[in-house]
């Protein structure tokens, strides 16, 4: 975070229009920070990337083409029919969707392996404290204790109803659970 706000201290003012070189930065952190929990995840689940058959990621920063889910996939080194979905800006709740989307992919598809990746980035309305505006402080104690990227990789190995009694901690900001 420092190094980031060192290179771009203009991300700290609020008058300075930044939201082109915010979208740019996060282009290609997003995939980094959403390859490096997935493959901590991979590893802990076990099985080959080849066993994955979905791949779901939401992420609140940006709308880019190619998009986060095709650049996660390249960098797993996924196959090719690997079948992708991408949520885009959906807010504090997309990690959720992207949970309720594999748990039906998952429920509905005999034989799938859904990978998860939910990386919620703060960069968008990160800003400089400034008494004048006393809800950036508001959105900083809510957005500080979401973490930042969370992956999940489901399978039919464990019941659906056992996702709540077991997650595992990979790290500062990161969730993942194999179900």
């Amino acid at each position: 975070m420092e190094e980031m706000i060192a290179g771009h201290p203009e991300f700290l003012d609020r008058a300075v229009l930044t939201l082109d070189a915010r979208l740019n930065f996060t282009k290609d952190a997003v995939p980094k920070l959403a390859m490096a929990t997935a493959v901590r995840v991979i590893a802990k689940w076990g099985h080959p990337t080849a066993d994955i058959t979905h791949l779901v990621v939401s992420t609140n920063a940006g709308a880019h083409s190619l998009g986060t889910d095709e650049w996660l996939a390249a960098l797993l080194g996924l196959r090719a029919t690997v079948q992708r979905t991408i949520l885009y800006m959906h807010g504090c709740s997309a990690s959720c969707s992207a949970l309720r989307l594999a748990k039906d992919i998952a429920e509905n598809n005999h034989g799938v392996r859904v990978l998860v990746a939910c990386t919620e980035v703060f960069l968008i309305v990160f800003a400089g404290p400034d008494k004048a505006h006393l809800d950036t402080l508001i959105t900083h104690c809510h957005l500080a204790t979401t973490p930042a990227p969370s992956l999940w990789a489901p399978t039919r190995e464990l019941p659906l109803n056992t996702l709540s009694s077991t997650w595992c901690i990979i790290g500062w900001g990161a969730r993942a659970r194999v179900w």
